[in-house]
């Protein structure tokens, strides 16, 4: 038995993992076992070839266009509690993506994982499709927001409105790794699935992350030189059709148009408040962090310190998201936004010039792998840098990226990433 678990360790742990993502803390269990695993691993890389592979090359300088300008921001933190943890679980996270890395690198087959996750996803949309379609479902009201097992405060777990953020990775990864295995017709229904899925979801961010997988594919495509027969090309425009007009009839849904008219209402309203409205009062946020980042040029107020750095402004444009909050000593302290929804922003308040020189740094150094890939790799190693860029690329209105939840997803990404981009043949 434990010989079996120990041999299917990667598969196990994968889809543990995906599986408890909308089931609040129990999610950090299997990223926990993999980090010791991982841990043990690298430390046998060190000692017995004492040099570094090229994988684990590889993460530790994409990881440390992070972590460096995190450290230095020690030294301007309003919170060092906060920029600690950060700092202390940062490795423990690069450990779990060290250990997916080894595991791909050493020849275990991800076929078993995506299956795995594939049948995860599917489960999850049939409950978000209920949500939407049943207004006595268990989950609650969905309209707006239909994520099923993911919605928050149901009844059932504790979720966190994330649907939309995994699918807008697992959309291109789950495709590109069906594709490679030979199953076209099922990657393409599985895609078309997973985008009907994304955009009920109601995260808006997650549509974009669906444009940047859609975007990637003749991308990657003239890269490789894959030139699409005619029956291919009219299937494609087929299925693009249908998506067109199918998106069209589920906006005219109850529900379902609130986020798009929101989104675009900056259209009959040009100007800043149109504009503000339209991205639910980020534009305010924005301001607030480069004011910090004005403040703190060199090394910010501290990573993940956003909602306690923005009291300290002398002017606040985000006021409407200012509220209290008491310590465990029993004091009272100011707070604003749990964070800025944007990753620059993010950096630049959080770690200053550092932080965003850390994060053109890590593009450029992830563009370059990306375009190597591209022209010479597996398609599914394509996929899974696909879904690393659907999470984290510049322009989206992500999550916090100095916390753990997005941590976790960096590494488990970029540790799939490095397993599929550097086999052991060519370490």
């Amino acid at each position: 038995m434990l010989s079996a678990i120990r041999k299917h360790d990667f598969t196990i742990l994968l889809t543990l993992y995906f599986f408890l993502l909308p089931i609040g803390k129990t999610l950090w269990y299997p990223l926990l076992v993999m980090a010791i695993i991982g841990g043990v691993l690298f430390y046998q890389e060190v000692r017995v070839s004492r040099s570094f592979e090229a994988g684990t090359r590889w993460l530790l300088l994409g990881g440390s266009f992070v972590f460096i300008p995190a450290l230095t921001s020690l030294i301007t933190s309003v919170d060092l509690a906060r920029t600690s943890i950060f700092l202390i679980s940062y490795p423990l996270f690069y450990l779990s993506g060290y250990f997916l890395y080894k595991r791909l690198s050493q020849g275990v087959s991800i076929t078993p994982a995506v299956t795995g996750i594939t049948l995860i996803v599917i489960a999850w949309g049939i409950l978000s499709i209920w949500q939407y379609l049943d207004p006595n479902n268990p989950f609650g009201p969905g309209g707006i927001h239909n994520q099923g097992i993911h919605t928050r405060d149901n009844q059932f777990v504790d979720g966190g409105l994330m649907l939309g953020v995994i699918l807008g990775s697992l959309l291109g990864f789950l495709c590109f790794a069906i594709w490679q295995n030979g199953h076209r017709a099922i990657s393409i229904m599985l895609g078309v699935f997973i985008i009907g899925l994304i955009f009920i979801s109601g995260t808006r961010s997650a549509w974009l992350s669906a444009i940047v997988t859609i975007f990637a594919i003749p991308v990657i495509a003239q890269i490789k030189g894959l030139k699409p027969s005619k029956k291919a090309f009219f299937g494609l425009v087929v299925i693009c059709l249908s998506v067109i007009a199918s998106g069209y009839a589920l906006v005219q849904l109850p529900g379902l148009n609130v986020k798009l008219n929101q989104t675009f209402v900056f259209l009959s309203n040009p100007t800043r408040a149109g504009f503000n409205e339209a991205l639910s009062g980020r534009l305010n946020i924005w301001e607030d962090a480069i004011s910090l980042g004005m403040e703190q040029p060199i090394t910010g107020f501290g990573v993940n310190n956003y909602r306690y750095a923005v009291p300290e402004l002398s002017i606040i444009k985000g006021r409407q998201f200012l509220s209290t909050e008491q310590k465990d000593d029993g004091a009272v302290r100011a707070r604003g936004a749990s964070h800025t929804h944007q990753i620059f922003m993010e950096a630049f308040s959080g770690a200053g010039t550092l932080g965003v020189l850390g994060l053109v740094g890590l593009f450029i150094f992830l563009g370059r792998t990306s375009i190597k890939v591209a022209k010479a790799g597996s398609i599914i190693a394509a996929g899974a840098l696909v879904a690393l860029w659907a999470g984290f690329f510049p322009l989206n209105a992500h999550n916090n990226l100095y916390g753990g939840w997005m941590s976790a997803w960096f590494w488990v990404w970029m540790g799939i990433s490095a397993g599929l981009i550097f086999p052991k043949a060519k370490n």
